[in-house]
């Protein structure tokens, strides 16, 4: 076996030497500006011995212009760069085209074009079992995700340990999210197989974007495990896909404008241990969509290509699980469910399928100042939509704090007390444990946050 050797690239121009690396190798990055570096990583190393590819001193490799990350080869870690003050025409700035990638320790921020509608990603995984963690993402204000999960063929990645912050908000433009999960049970929701993403232990802070989804995904067999939203518009979002988990989460809106909770659709999935407060509703469980056949002359099927045998926009909520939850000072509703999207521009939408079996257990909802707690909808009986007969869900073992349910069918499952003597939210919240940023993004910026911090103090 050949001893790993360490390879100097003093800048952009000795990029060729990248082709010389072989497994175990350690490519060092000289510290400088580095200006329109298109890094393709086209040889990688074995599943014993990554081939590492890093900055001289973490942050200090500073990448501008055009430049650009492809890991194009398997079993390759990328540490410690820094794109700042960039832009591209198309593509996207980090893009795993391989399996076995990771890219950890580095930064993005401010990379934008001068034109808004010119659409990239700061990270795209277009392979499988690729990594992003412990970095930063700031400032995104162009199309497309922050961070996006392809399709097809494209499973088993994860953002672990990262800090999104001030990504500024552009309302009404579709597509913006901070993070978006696509795969299998995108277009076909009867799919058996899923992206299996891994989104855990991240902080999105003042990260708004399109202000309607700040996760979404759009998938099956994701998990979505210990993150914090703080102050951010737009909700976590299933967007449709089936056997995810969301748990452990804590999302404070802090009463921002568009702040929301946890929204889904889908089957199967399970939505645990959360906690939510500031927002504009907690739990939306949401009504789907009925696309078989129109129930009225105004219905137009969604022809969405490749979507057979399901084509509905907003799939129908099946045996969700709902357990565990908190819910703290929400402004709307703590539980919707059904009510939100139920005939929602009909009749040219179909949305009229109301959640069946689905589980509502040792929920926690909190209204201090009282008002209505939990909502839903009755299925209306009238034709054409007589035709319809949903089984009912279960409830057990929820309780409301100063709030009421408004809720007849789910009259049987929600206690109503008031709130205790001496409860705080800051009580209820540490159980929680949200992250901090000590916890987050790189560790050379951890280290210049700390520096920073205890200059202030002095």
């Amino acid at each position: 076996m050949l001893a790993a050797r360490e390879i100097t690239v003093a800048g952009p121009g000795q990029l060729s030497e990248l082709r010389q690396a072989l497994p175990g190798d350690v490519v060092v990055l000289k510290d400088g500006n580095w200006e329109n570096a298109t890094i393709r990583i086209m040889d990688g190393g074995d599943e014993n011995r990554h081939l590492l590819v890093k900055a001289a001193t973490p942050g200090a490799v500073i990448l501008g212009g055009t430049s650009s990350l492809a890991i194009e080869a398997p079993y390759v870690t990328v540490e410690g760069l820094l794109f700042k003050h960039g832009a591209l025409a198309k593509g996207a700035v980090v893009q795993f085209k391989s399996h076995d990638g990771i890219v950890r320790d580095s930064a993005i921020v401010d990379y934008n074009p001068a034109d808004f509608r010119t659409a990239y990603h700061w990270v795209l995984f277009s392979g499988s079992n690729n990594r992003v963690e412990h970095c930063f993402f700031q400032g995104k204000n162009n199309l497309h995700a922050v961070v996006e999960n392809g399709e097809p063929d494209c499973r088993h990645n994860a953002v672990v340990g990262c800090y999104f912050k001030d990504i500024p908000l552009r309302a009404r433009t579709n597509g913006r999210e901070i993070v978006k999960v696509l795969g299998a049970g995108h277009v076909d929701a009867s799919s058996p197989d899923g992206a299996y993403f891994l989104l855990q232990d991240n902080l999105f802070e003042q990260a708004d974007g399109e202000g309607v989804e700040v996760i979404s995904l759009k998938s099956n067999f994701n998990k979505v495990l210990h993150n914090t939203i703080v102050a951010s518009a737009g909700c976590l979002n299933i967007r449709r896909g089936d056997h995810n988990e969301v748990r452990n989460n804590v999302i404070l809106g802090r009463g921002r404008p568009g702040a929301q909770g946890i929204r889904m659709s889908g089957a199967n999935n399970l939505v645990q241990d959360n906690f939510i407060s500031g927002c504009q509703y907690g739990i939306a469980v949401s009504s789907g969509e009925y696309w078989a056949a129109a129930l009225t002359p105004g219905y137009t099927v969604n022809d969405r290509a490749g979507s057979a045998p399901n084509k509905a926009r907003y799939p129908q909520n099946r045996h969700v699980t709902i357990r565990g939850n908190v819910t703290v000072g929400n402004s709307g509703p703590d539980l919707d469910i059904g009510a939100m999207e139920y005939k929602k521009h009909w009749p040219e939408n179909q949305n009229v399928l109301i959640p069946e079996e689905c589980r509502f257990e040792r929920n926690t909802f909190v209204r201090l100042h009282g008002g209505v707690s939990v909502v839903g909808v009755e299925q209306d009986t009238a034709p054409p939509l007589d035709r319809f007969a949903f089984k009912p869900n279960s409830y057990a073992d929820n309780l409301l704090y100063g709030g009421t349910n408004d809720f007849a069918a789910a009259s049987g499952g929600f206690a109503e007390m008031a709130v205790p003597p001496g409860w705080t939210e800051d009580g209820a919240l540490a159980a929680f444990k949200p992250l901090s940023l000590a916890q987050v993004g790189p560790a050379w910026m951890r280290a210049t946050r700390q520096a920073a911090g205890a200059d202030r103090s002095r």
